[in-house]
């Protein structure tokens, strides 16, 4: 027995001094990784030494010595689901909160190692699984696992979902635990991310922060994921998005299924992509289903989150030496916040200056273009007035630049766009009003303020500026805001997310059925079918479109136009005997012409469909619309 006992005690020894020499530590062996499965299986959980022992949990929680002992396979079916209903808790105010009948799985297996003193010697690893077979699940999304202690996400104290100890009932929009910010708010989570077509992925710890404004106190929030070395691995490594560069990402943000007016969750994904074909700084993103603990969370979107960090990925640049400012309205002098990283000095002396400044004046436009990317800045204003953002420009800009460079705008947040009219609080329909929102004089007033529409004010004072926004204004309207590029993201964006529509709206009660959703996603369709048409006839009304001549040989009317189109003459030399005039479309082909035969001049147009032409009559070029 004595020999027994010594040769044990040398297996001991050399296992320890074999874990020293290979830098090996205690650790939890699955039989199987996490991701899609179609059918139940056996699950084995094995550690190094046989002296040790397994303990288990299936609620996210990480196992301690009241946690379930492991002793045998385990059968991979509903009894390992988390009984924990954590989606009975409160997470917002009690007017938005919503309470489904029950909820979707997936099984959570998170287990340590623990000695013969029962003290836990291992991290806790994680894995988790979605059997198919169980729920009838047909989801082709990749699966996002959070799993988080229970205290850090649902605690009246530390939780970071609910409404807590900072929550105010006066207030109920804008207080809660869930708008704390700041790194004392980050909580550890374990996060686990499955590809469906052959479960690759990622499975790491990190940090875990909420996100966004109004997602914040929503039952389905706004989330944000931080890798660190001090969690185990500086970076999230995985080719999220098809045709990026990247791999490797510090930050992701975890955007909920949401939208304003139509409530179709598609808007932001589908104004990105187009921001990004402009050349835009914007965050790829790609639907996935998020479970929290165990519970199913709902459609989200995986998304690069635009800050130092993505501009160091994707510019090269050194963060120390780069700003980014947000929200125009927001200035510190003006009562708010607006310095996102680095300072916002440079920038709020630029604003001061255009409050005195006449860029008529072809010094101080020069000057403007040192501060500025002149033709980064029109794309931006060109995009979100063309999907007609309805929660800008007041709120949701951002601009960067490095110390010794220029500002430039990103784009993010285009939940409010793709429609042309928004909801009073009566249900009603209200037109809205793009280029008025973006010239508008006034003070705050939701979503505009002269802060917010200064630079681009003073902008539309140059010549050379209206003359070049416009041509890029007919440049992009033919090349990548057509329908034929908008629309195809349209159908992508619905196809991946039509099979989880259900569940969706099962969850959160958002979009209310699947019906409404199908209806709502054709009024983008609309916008996006006839935005070029309706982008140009609001332009016209709102800014007035460049004459590219002071010369008043000519008039045109009506304008906008439908059937017929008058040229009225005056007394000019160069229209005193016959004279051509030639009609053209934006992209500068020749579509009617004839001669200037009388003083007022009749032109049959009925053949022309609804867009922008030019008229060029003696060598002067005016611009007309059709209705």
């Amino acid at each position: 027995m004595e020999n027994k006992e010594h040769k044990s005690l040398i297996f001991i020894i050399l296992i320890g001094v074999s874990m020293n020499i290979f830098g090996q530590t205690e650790k939890v062996v699955f039989s199987a990784p996490g991701g899609f499965y179609e059918t139940s299986f056996s699950l084995s959980l094995e550690c190094l030494s046989a002296l040790h022992h397994v303990r288990y949990t299936t609620n996210g929680a990480s196992p301690n010595t009241t946690s379930r002992l492991y002793e045998q396979p385990l059968w991979l079916d509903k009894s390992l689901y988390s009984h924990s209903d954590i989606y009975t808790i409160q997470t917002g105010p009690e007017n938005i909160f919503y309470l489904p009948d029950s909820v979707q799985h997936c099984i959570v297996i998170r287990a340590a190692v623990f000695d013969e003193n029962d003290s836990c010697i291992s991290a806790t690893t994680t894995q988790s699984y979605l059997i198919r077979d169980l729920d009838n699940i047909d989801t082709q999304l990749p699966m996002l696992s959070i799993c988080a202690d229970s205290l850090d996400l649902f605690d009246n104290e530390q939780g970071i979902m609910v409404p807590g100890v900072f929550f105010d009932n006066t207030n109920l929009d804008h207080s809660g635990n869930y708008y704390q910010t700041g790194r004392e708010w980050e909580r550890v989570v374990n996060v686990e991310y499955h590809d469906p077509a052959n479960n690759s992925g990622i499975n790491q710890t990190c940090g875990l922060r909420t996100h966004g404004n109004r997602a914040r106190r929503y039952p389905q929030k706004g989330l944000k994921i931080y890798a660190r070395e001090e969690y185990g691995k500086k970076r999230f490594t995985y080719p999220f998005f098809e045709n990026s560069p990247l791999n490797s990402f510090k930050h992701l943000v975890i955007k909920p299924y949401s939208s304003l007016y139509p409530y179709t969750g598609i808007q932001d994904y589908i104004c990105s992509q187009t921001a990004i074909d402009m050349g835009l700084e914007a965050g790829l993103s790609r639907p996935v289903v998020l479970f929290l603990n165990g519970e199913y969370w709902g459609i989200y979107f995986l998304q690069e989150k635009t800050d130092e960090r993505y501009l160091e990925d994707h510019f090269g640049i050194d963060i120390d030496h780069c700003q980014i400012v947000s929200n125009w309205n927001g200035l510190a002098q003006y009562g708010g916040q607006v310095d996102d990283y680095g300072d916002n000095i440079e920038f709020a002396n630029m604003m001061d200056w255009l409050e005195t400044v006449n860029l008529s004046r072809e010094s101080d436009y020069q000057h403007l273009c040192e501060l500025i990317d002149i033709d980064n800045f029109i794309d931006y204003i060109i995009l979100e007035t063309f999907i007609a953002n309805n929660d800008w420009p007041a709120n949701n800009m951002r601009c960067w630049k490095m110390d010794e460079g220029r500002w430039r705008w990103m784009f993010f947040d285009g939940d409010a766009a793709l429609n042309n009219f928004n909801l009073d609080p009566f249900g009603n329909a209200i037109p809205l009003d793009v280029f008025g929102n973006a010239t508008y004089t006034g003070e705050y007033n939701w979503p505009s303020s002269r802060k917010a529409t200064l630079l681009f004010r003073r902008c539309l004072e140059n010549h050379e500026f209206t003359s070049r926004f416009e041509s890029r204004m007919s440049q992009l309207c033919n090349e990548v805001l057509t329908y034929e590029k908008t629309g195809a993201y349209y159908h992508h964006i619905l196809e991946l997310l039509h099979p989880e529509i259900t569940a969706q709206s099962f969850r959160f009660g958002y979009p209310s059925h699947v019906n409404y959703w199908n209806w709502a996603c054709t009024l983008i369709d609309d916008f996006l079918s006839n935005r070029v048409n309706t982008y140009f006839a609001e332009y016209e009304n709102h800014v007035g479109l460049d004459e590219y001549s002071a010369s008043t040989s000519f008039s045109l009317y009506p304008n906008p136009a439908n059937g017929v189109l008058f040229v009225e003459t005056v007394h000019a030399p160069s229209l005193q005997d016959q004279t051509a005039y030639r009609i053209s479309n934006l992209m500068g082909q020749t579509l009617l012409q004839g001669k200037i035969t009388a003083e007022t001049q009749q032109i049959n147009i009925e053949n022309l469909p609804a867009g922008m032409y030019f008229i060029t009559v003696a060598g002067e070029t005016r611009k007309f619309m059709v209705q």
